[in-house]
């Protein structure tokens, strides 16, 4: 039985009792070793890593946080250390080595192998969010000519040591990809067929150089667990397993997360940043967004002395606002997210402003009724009514349109489209629809 509460953890630290210490940790799997010395303070995360295996550390030690690695190394015995950036899978060692600072990745390097260091420097050459980058050459290559039984053989004697055997390249002397089999037909196909005979001659493949978000894209179309990475020459350079597509896709919703709450990404945890560093995350858009806001003073400003005559106008306003924010806050969200799953191209825009012109006039409508019967509770001038509700349809047409075309637009500058949702769209919604209620109105009541 499992013990995972880390409270006994805690407690077996301060009481010496180290014997119990390593039987559970012996228990464990690593991810829930990391759950269990999250909140350890360095110098007790350094003794729990005492009891772990070579392989259980270099797993656990790959997944915690920047700030934690940092602090450990530098508490690390360096055969310790040694040990375990030597046992990390290469991938997971580039990714460490791209967050240290230079004399701590020299540092680290100086522990590998050559063999090792260059091929942790060749992943590193490949561009940051590229599928390079995630690339693990720890596959099991299959040679066309070999026969079942001799491919089952060699699954035997190196599978052990490989990230999958679910799926295996096949390859040529050149290293040209000319296939991939899944041990599944492997185990049911005759033992003196060749691998050529039964492998997919037709691979589904992406370059190092491919972006990793469409990597993820294209292991969830075809339901893969592994996909090989070639060069630009499709000479095999390794595969991408699953579980480093997982962490991709976690990574790039919470980047969009972030984004669309116009706040400078950032790859640490929130209880990892400093009260600081948030602030500094979060200011520069807030200082823009209230300069863009300030146009609304002067778009009041410009009406004064319409409002000072029909003083009933003003209590609309929030209403045009908040409204537009809200319609253009639900559709760019939708456009984003069916952006990022593939299921929207920007070949797609006409269809996309089209539609939602055609719904926004609906909403708008049907708002505008609403709104013309709220109105009468307050006044019971109908000019009032028919000018509100006439500049309320207006807005909604508007914002809809609007947050369904900023996502289009900010993929055809090359920017992410999350930044073109949240806060920036409700301003902009905002002062343009403050502009447009002022002048419908004072237009239809002049």
């Amino acid at each position: 039985m499992k013990v995972k509460v880390q409270v006994d953890i805690k407690k077996l630290i301060e009481n010496g009792d180290f014997r119990t210490l390593k039987t559970i940790l012996s228990q464990q799997e690593p991810a829930e070793i990391l759950e269990l010395i999250e909140e350890l303070p360095a110098d007790e995360k350094i003794i729990v890593f005492r009891f772990l295996s070579k392989d259980q550390a270099a797993v656990v030690f790959s997944e915690l946080e920047t700030d934690d690695q940092m602090e450990l190394i530098e508490l690390f015995k360096e055969e310790r250390l040694s040990e375990i950036i030597s046992s990390m899978d290469p991938d997971d060692r580039a990714e460490l080595l791209e967050e240290m600072p230079a004399n701590v990745v020299n540092k680290l390097l100086s522990f590998l192998t050559p063999e090792e260091r260059k091929l942790t420097l060749s992943l590193l050459n490949y561009p940051e969010n590229s599928a390079g980058r995630l690339t693990t050459p720890k596959c099991l290559e299959l040679n066309p000519n070999m026969t079942v039984s001799e491919a089952l053989e060699k699954i035997r004697k190196e599978g052990k040591d490989k990230e999958t055997v679910h799926l295996m390249p096949v390859i040529d002397k050149s290293r040209i990809l000319l296939g991939t089999v899944e041990l599944q037909d492997l185990i049911f196909s005759e033992p003196d067929l060749y691998v050529e005979q039964i492998m997919d001659s037709e691979p589904v493949f992406v370059y190092a150089t491919t972006d990793q978000e469409e990597v993820a894209q294209i292991m969830k179309k075809y339901d893969l667990i592994a996909i090989p990475v070639v060069d630009s020459e499709q000479r095999l350079i390794g595969i991408i397993t699953i579980d480093d597509i997982v962490d991709v896709i976690d990574e790039e919703a919470t980047e969009d997360i972030q984004k669309m709450s116009s706040i400078v990404t950032t790859e640490q945890p929130y209880l990892h940043l400093s009260g600081w560093k948030l602030i500094f995350k979060r200011l520069p858009w807030l200082i823009a967004l209230l300069l863009m806001e300030s146009i609304n003073g002067n778009v009041i400003a410009k009406f004064e002395h319409f409002l000072a005559s029909l003083p009933i106008v003003a209590a609309f306003m929030p209403t045009m606002m908040d409204t537009g924010g809200n319609i253009g806050s639900q559709i760019s969200a939708l456009v984003i997210r069916g952006m990022a799953l593939g299921d929207i191209k920007l070949k797609d825009w006409w269809k996309v402003l089209l539609r939602e012109t055609a719904i926004g006039l609906v909403l708008g409508a049907v708002l505008g009724i609403v709104l013309f019967f709220r109105s009468m509770m307050i006044s019971q001038a109908l000019e009032i009514g028919l000018a509100v509700s006439v500049a309320l349809m207006v807005v909604v047409i508007f914002a809809n349109a609007l947050g369904a075309a900023l996502p289009f637009l900010a993929r055809l500058i090359k920017i992410d489209p999350a930044i073109m949702a949240g806060p920036l769209l409700t301003t902009i919604v905002d002062v343009s629809g403050i502009i447009m209620y002022f002048m419908i109105v004072h237009w239809i009541l002049r």
